[in-house]
């Protein structure tokens, strides 16, 4: 390569200095490749279609080569592609999860050729479970060297001297870093001819010479679509007064035991064997207890298909290691040898359930007991307790500090001095009581952490799927009800309105309120309080929730008591030392003004709230509030001798304006579903485009010209207009005058002959003095006949004013 490239710059006589400076391009497009870390999901890459490793000092940690062979008679054979890597270096399975890194994707390019199943490696890849990156997704690995295998079918007839296949590798090669491997070319060699094997003759019992059990082992069908499932079902029938032993995955022991191995999976994902009864236990006399199966015994392997399998003959593969007792005596270890060879086809239906059985035969039984894969081979328990007691004992303490940080979290802050006041002065001076309602206040906010974890437990078992800390935030409607809640509670404390929820009750009618809902007020005031807590996420609290993700639902439901419970601990300690209250005054005039105080802080949280919503959507949740600010107002200034009926039609009229204010702002001023892709303006730009043929329009506009924006709501982005600039292909432009930039205001005065905004410009193709200009306030109609008026853009070609305008800025922009 690097000779090539040498003659290459001979050929165009290339200076040496420009010869240099592409190499020292390469090699900073290979040294980027560096930055995707070991399971990353960034993967930069090196320059396009280039062969990195191809330069000649340079070494790549991997090689492909590849070779098939085939029958003559019958066209099939099998191609096979091997990966050499380095030291250190690993590569990615063939059927490595979604989701997680880079799996290896291997294609015979070959016209004709037909790979009639998948790539099967001739070692399981090693699979990494607890991978930082990627949560929840096994890693699949191949290290050192492994050679994928394919059934091929070659077209007829076969010539007496095969040409090479084109084979096609794309994946990556990773250590510490990654090297992206893409749209690699592997000529695959003709390594011979080989003779149709000899066909493999299933059986529905399978016994070996002189043993006491007889092996019946079959799939319960013998075609599954992708994403489908299937069973591997084994049946042990030994001899009167003989018996097996138990199966267990988890038993770090082999003798006197029944081992099994999955040897060859083609990707499909094994669940732990199910026997169909259970063992019985006998002390050996030798001070050690067996387990075993009493008669038959079935074991079934559930099998699910991956979604990306892909279609053809497929293999399955597997050891059983077994022995035979009676109460007295044994027959020596045995082992045998099973294989499948089922189909994969989307077309697969209700009549592909046949059972399918296997090929078997002897073999040794070490050969099982020493298989690497005898423990790993079944999928984990997907919620199986991973974590040693200690580590449980860890993650309940980081969740218990978690929880007591969340009081100082921005979220509940405003609202510790409120609930302090409010048992004070429920409680009446009696510290009794106000003992026993931070007690309730402390259960609710338990109760609520406790609930939520229970809501975690029951999504994860019925949709596969997590909740996590403050993921309802997630939810613009919900975000809005929090959010207008604390504006509100602002305003109570401000005695805007009287707070009808119990325990937050703060003005005149809060003592009539605190007698009739102190338990229920405190209780509520506790929930309430920590739901306000969920969309922050203070120190420890990622950790130690990150844990439970993947643990049983016992370890769960502790650590998500565990925060509720640091959350309040310091009022439990309150309720447990009533005397802790004391430093509190006694009720009085004080408490009307800490309240009033308390609403600055608590509008500041409402601030951080609307910051929380995306850019686009923050006038229109401020907007809201001016109609939440508004319908307090209104239930505010109804007396509080008023008629039940004059209460009723406040709330209805207050109600009503809340609703239609939040959705008339956000309908109006939040992100339009027909919002345009608008880009920047530059006159090197318009230039450009309509140089090009293009239609363009160029809206001329500024954060504060209300004008502007309501024209974009009303004319600009509605469905018939971007319906409109889509059919005839009009580039967008937007001309941002916020701070009035001079190249803008130049050519809005001297070219548009406007003063102000709003100013819409559409430029037909090639016309880029002639203009179509509305101005001010718009109708939609109007935006709609400027456009058809400037009419669909029009390729270069038909374009008069290419050849000298379009020329000269393509000039320029080189």
């Amino acid at each position: 390569m690097l000779e090539s490239l040498n003659s290459v710059a001979i050929r165009h006589q290339r200076p040496a200095w420009l010869t240099c400076l592409l190499l020292a391009w390469l090699a900073l497009c290979m040294g980027q490749t560096a930055l995707a870390q070991k399971g990353s999901k960034s993967q930069p890459t090196g320059p396009k279609g280039f062969d990195l490793g191809a330069l000649g000092g340079l070494e790549t940690p991997y090689e492909f080569s590849a070779e098939y062979e085939v029958d003559r008679e019958t066209g099939r054979g099998k191609v096979r592609v091997t990966a050499t890597l380095s030291d250190g270096y690993h590569i990615f399975s063939t059927t490595q999860p979604p989701g997680g890194p880079v799996a290896t994707v291997l294609k015979v390019l070959t016209p004709r050729v037909q790979v009639t199943g998948p790539f099967v490696p001739d070692t399981p890849p090693d699979i990494e479970l607890n991978s930082p990156v990627f949560v929840n997704i096994p890693i699949e690995q191949h290290h050192d060297k492994v050679t994928w295998t394919a059934p091929i079918q070659l077209p007829q007839p076969i010539s007496e001297s095969p040409t090479p296949l084109e084979v096609q590798v794309d994946g990556q090669v990773c250590e510490e870093s990654c090297i992206p491997v893409r749209a690699e070319k592997v000529e695959a060699a003709f390594a011979g001819f080989i003779e149709a094997p000899r066909a493999t003759v299933a059986t529905e019992v399978f016994r070996e010479k002189d043993s006491a059990v007889e092996w019946r082992i079959r799939l319960d069908r013998s075609t599954v679509a992708p994403g489908g499932k299937m069973e591997l079902i084994l049946e042990a029938v030994p001899d009167p007064e003989f018996h097996v032993y138990r199966l267990d995955l988890d038993d770090p022991e082999t003798k006197f035991r029944t081992l099994l191995t999955i040897t060859q999976k083609a990707g499909a994902k094994f669940q732990r064997p199910i026997a169909d009864k259970s063992t019985v236990s006998k002390d050996s006399g030798l001070g050690q207890v067996t387990h075993f199966y009493e008669g038959p015994v079935t074991w079934r392997v559930p099998i699910e298909i991956p979604k990306t399998a892909g279609e053809g003959e497929t293999p399955l593969e597997g050891l059983i290691g077994y022995q035979a007792c009676t109460m007295g005596s044994c027959d020596r270890p045995r082992g045998l040898q099973f294989a499948f060879t089922y189909k994969v086809a989307k077309d697969a239906t209700s009549q592909s359930a046949s059972p399918l059985y296997a090929t078997i035969s002897a073999t040794d039984f070490n050969r099982i007991a020493e298989n690497p894969q005898l423990r790993t081979w079944a999928e984990t328990p997907k919620y199986a307790l991973t974590l040693s007691l200690r580590e449980i004992f860890t993650t309940f303490g980081l969740a218990l500090l978690a929880g007591l940080i969340l009081n100082f979290m921005p979220c509940v802050l405003p609202v510790i001095g409120l609930k302090i006041l409010g048992f004070v002065n429920e409680s009446h001076g009696d510290q009794k009581r106000a003992s026993l309602l931070t007690l309730v206040y402390a259960l609710g906010m338990i109760g609520f952490v406790t609930a939520f974890g229970i809501l975690s437990i029951l999504i994860r078992a019925f949709t596969n799927q997590t909740l996590s800390w403050g993921a309802q935030f997630g939810s613009t409607t919900f975000q809005i009800i929090v959010t207008s809640f604390m504006f509100a509670l602002a305003l109570s404390f401000l005695g805007v309105w009287e707070f009808p929820i119990p325990g937050f009750a703060t003005g005149s009618k809060s003592t009539e309120l605190s007698n009739r809902h102190g338990i229920l007020g405190a209780f509520a005031k506790g929930v309430i309080t920590t739901l306000l807590a969920t969309p922050c996420s203070g120190p420890f609290l990622g950790s130690a929730l990150a844990v439970s993700l993947s643990q049983p639902a016992w370890v769960v439901m502790l650590i998500f008591f565990g925060v509720g419970l640091g959350m309040a601990s310091p009022y439990l300690v309150i309720a447990a030392y009533p005397a802790a209250l004391k430093w509190i005054p006694k009720p009085g005039p004080w408490m009307e003004t800490f309240k009033e105080i308390l609403a600055f802080p608590m509008l500041l949280s409402v601030v951080a709230f609307v910051n929380g919503f995306p850019k686009d959507e923050r006038t229109a949740m401020f907007t809201s509030l001016i109609f939440t600010w508004f319908a307090c107002w209104m239930i505010g200034r109804v007396p509080a001798w008023a008629s039940p009926g004059q209460k009723a039609r406040a709330w209805a009229m207050g109600s009503l304006a809340t609703v239609a204010g939040a959705m008339g702002s956000f309908h109006y001023l939040g992100p339009s579903p027909y919002e345009l892709e608008w880009e920047p303006f530059s006159e090197q730009r318009l230039q450009q485009l309509v140089g090009e043929g293009k239609t363009v329009m160029v809206d001329f506009t500024a954060e504060w010209c209300q004008n502007c924006k309501l024209n974009l709501a009303v004319a600009i982005h509605t469905p018939k207009v971007r319906d409109i600039v889509k059919k005839n292909q009009v580039v967008p432009l937007i001309a941002d005058l916020t701070r009035y930039p001079p190249e803008l205001d130049r050519k809005l005065k001297e070219e548009l002959n406007s003063i102000s905004i709003p100013v819409l410009a559409i430029y037909p193709p090639g016309q880029p003095n002639h203009p179509i200009i509305l101005r001010d306030i718009l109708a939609e109609s109007d935006v709609l006949e400027a456009l058809k008026e400037a009419g669909p853009s029009q390729s270069a070609e038909k374009n008069p004013f290419t050849t000298s305008l379009g020329a000269q800025n393509s000039s320029d922009i080189r």
